[in-house]
């Protein structure tokens, strides 16, 4: 059988796309990139943000308008937990819904058509792990750079999430599985892994081993750049962050959401730390670590903020310039707390104060590229392209996740999936732009 699949979402989901297709192609079936030619379409699909919903709506509806005869369409992924109550009378073209972490039981559904045997509409993930096929995926990415889930879920309750609901309580993989997963993407040619977790600080595997631990060994596996996704400010301090970055090999890059600058706001998303908390953290790791990265998250409209509230955001993150911030306009999401929550913005107020804090950070955002001109960084090439005078390669800096903080694009004798050292000419809000420095390729310099 033709397998064809679509990922919507984070980055959580294209692993599990990965260990699906992987498995898929175990038991005998092939990956179709043409949906017309696929014997079964699957949509791994987000729920996080009501925009997701839509997006699986438009998704499934134009897969199936390659349905023909027996060619079956599946819903996978946070959607068939999240609406599981209305979504088969929601999505009455879609023939089967499962859940996240229950990749594993495609296969056996595919099995299942072949032997003309029936199989539920919706199914449950079963007793298969969430984690089967982690470590030795076949890739959707570039093969120099590579996701590594170490966990799944949360335990945390903020009132404004729905993954806990979704994705369930935290469990975190062994460490000897991420350790083994490393060691063959760096046997494969990776040069660079992206950690992942919904709460990456509060790792801890069967055996005891914390994340820090976790950091330690994989230090030692021969990747040379590691990212780290997310990290919860709740009860993080510079010595914790110091103790990650002592690792050469851990990019100076903080995925780190603060939500709002209001105590009073996010005592009411149930954060778990404070204004104060957050500018003693921001200032501190910005005296140990200047050049350090700082990604941040801000939900604007939450049920309550007052308009004061909302300039004090404005100016909290003008004054603290996150190099990068995602701006989110609240939405009531089916199964939070805040759902419920009296006092609800108009969602015109949402919006203007949504597109107002993202014009504040793109001054921010703009500050914080121009810091790195005339300096010399080290670039992974993620691939070529062509630019105005020929040409040209687009990679990463350490300050830069994959399609998420802009790029650099650099000009000279590089090649993709190789690292450079380049220098800066000019920034704009997103992008960097260099030239190779003949001669200097694979060492790390901050110095102009």
């Amino acid at each position: 059988m033709k397998v064809h699949l679509v990922t919507l979402g984070c980055p959580k989901n294209l692993v599990d796309s990965e260990a699906t297709l992987s498995l898929l192609r175990r038991s005998g079936c092939e990956s179709a990139r043409d949906p017309a030619g696929a014997d079964v379409l699957v949509v791994n699909a987000c729920s996080f943000l009501d925009s997701a919903w839509q997006e699986t709506v438009e998704e499934t509806r134009r897969l199936a308008r390659f349905k023909r005869g027996s060619k079956r369409l599946v819903l996978m992924g946070c959607l068939p937990k999240h609406r599981s109550e209305d979504l088969e009378a929601s999505l009455p073209w879609v023939d089967h819904f499962l859940p996240t972490g229950a990749h594993a039981r495609l296969p056996e559904m595919v099995a299942a058509w072949q032997a003309a045997s029936p199989v539920l509409r919706t199914l449950t993930r079963g007793e298969d792990s969430r984690f089967a096929a982690f470590e030795d995926r076949d890739l959707l990415t570039p093969a120099h750079t590579a996701y590594v889930k170490v966990a799944e879920g949360c335990n945390r309750k903020c009132t404004f999430c729905a993954i806990p609901t979704i994705r369930g309580r935290q469990e975190s993989r062994s460490a000897d599985s991420i350790v083994r997963e490393v060691d063959h993407l760096v046997a494969h040619g990776a040069r660079e892994v992206t950690l992942l977790a919904q709460d990456i600080v509060s790792y801890r595997d069967p055996a005891g081993t914390r994340f820090h631990q976790l950091v330690d060994r994989l230090a030692h596996t021969g990747i040379e750049w590691i990212r780290i996704f997310y990290i919860h400010p709740a009860g993080l301090d510079v010595d914790y962050v110091a103790r990650l970055f002592e690792h050469k090999q851990v990019c100076r890059y903080l995925e780190m959401p603060i939500q709002h600058s209001s105590t009073r706001l996010l005592e009411s998303m149930q954060r778990s730390y404070s204004r104060e908390h957050v500018e003693g953290l921001v200032t501190g790791i910005r005296a140990a670590f200047p050049d350090a990265v700082i990604r941040s998250e801000v939900i604007v409209g939450f049920p309550g903020e007052t308009d004061d509230e909302f300039e004090d955001v404005k100016a909290f993150v003008r004054d603290f310039a996150f190099d990068s911030l995602g701006v989110f306009p609240y939405s009531p999401e089916p199964g939070t707390k805040a759902a419920a929550f009296a006092e609800a913005i108009p969602a015109a107020i949402v919006s203007d104060r949504a597109s107002e804090l993202a014009a504040v950070q793109e001054a921010a955002s703009f500050a914080a590229r121009a810091r790195f001109r005339n300096l010399v960084l080290r670039v992974l090439v993620d691939r070529e392209t062509e630019g105005r005078a020929g040409p040209r390669f687009a990679g990463r800096f350490y300050g830069q996740a994959l399609e998420i903080d802009g790029e650099v694009y650099v000009t000279g004798d590089a090649r993709v999936g190789e690292f450079v050292d380049a220098r800066v000419t000019d920034t704009d809000v997103f992008d960097l732009y260099a030239r190779v420095v003949p001669d200097r390729r694979g060492r790390e310099v901050t110095e102009p």
